[in-house]
């Protein structure tokens, strides 16, 4: 593809998440087309939209729900085929201007390495910057996610599938560990953006008893910390 054309932006919506995640990696797939995020309620569509503009929106919605973009109506029971056909006759328009609520690309680079787990200066180390300007970074994303933590960051991010992974192959089956109900449950609360209180809370248990359930769900996942599980959760399809 030549270098002056881009390729066109889409967000998609579906109540059900297997049909979202299904559509969005088959278009991961097509080259010329980018999927800037997925949402499974019209309220996430909304805060997709805003945080990353799409071209175009593939979706179970009316086209009223979103009068300035471009709707591709999904319809599952029409094929993957016939989509591609809507699709393609959507001629791409001009590149928005992004609005002060939208995520520039920088902004998104430095919040895939924040949800990755990485700390400030881990992070400034990375990406070549001081700790200063990423803590700049942190605060101005947090502020346009509504959110005031980095678990909090990581979970809009998962919900929103907002960092998309380049190899977005399933796991093999022996592969995804197996939880318990507990672990799935205080995974749960993190894809939430709930404190390790606040999973002590929801689910009627003592802080100390989360914090040993987390430490085996963190081993099974083999990283570090929320905002890792998180991801890794995601990756392995362990998110309901």
């Amino acid at each position: 593809m030549p270098n002056c054309v881009r390729s066109k932006r889409i967000a998609v919506h579906s109540r059900e998440r297997l049909t979202t995640d299904a559509v969005a990696s088959w278009l991961d797939a097509l080259p010329g087309w980018l999927v800037v995020g997925t949402a499974y309620s019209q309220a996430d569509l909304l805060l997709l939209c805003r945080l990353r503009p799409p071209d175009v929106v593939v979706g179970q919605l009316e086209p009223e729900s979103l009068p300035e973009i471009p709707l591709v109506r999904l319809c599952p029971a029409s094929g993957l085929a016939s989509l591609r056909t809507q699709l393609e006759r959507i001629s791409l328009p001009p590149q928005r201007r992004s609005g002060p609520g939208a995520l520039t690309d920088r902004e998104m680079e430095v919040l895939a390495h924040v949800c990755s787990g990485l700390s400030a200066a881990q992070l400034a180390a990375v990406l070549r910057l001081s700790p200063h300007t990423v803590v700049n970074y942190k605060r101005r994303i947090f502020t346009k996610l509504g959110v005031q933590s980095r678990v909090q960051a990581a979970a809009v991010v998962s919900r929103l599938g907002l960092v998309r992974s380049s190899c977005s192959v399933p796991a093999a089956h022996e592969n995804v560990p197996t939880l318990t109900h507990r672990e799935h449950d205080i995974l749960d609360s993190i894809a939430r953006g709930e404190s390790v209180r606040q999973t002590a809370h929801a689910l009627g248990i003592a802080v100390k008893t989360v914090e040993s359930e987390q430490r085996q769900l963190f081993f099974k996942l083999r990283v570090h910390n929320r905002s890792q599980a998180l991801s890794e959760a995601q990756r392995l399809g362990l998110l309901t």
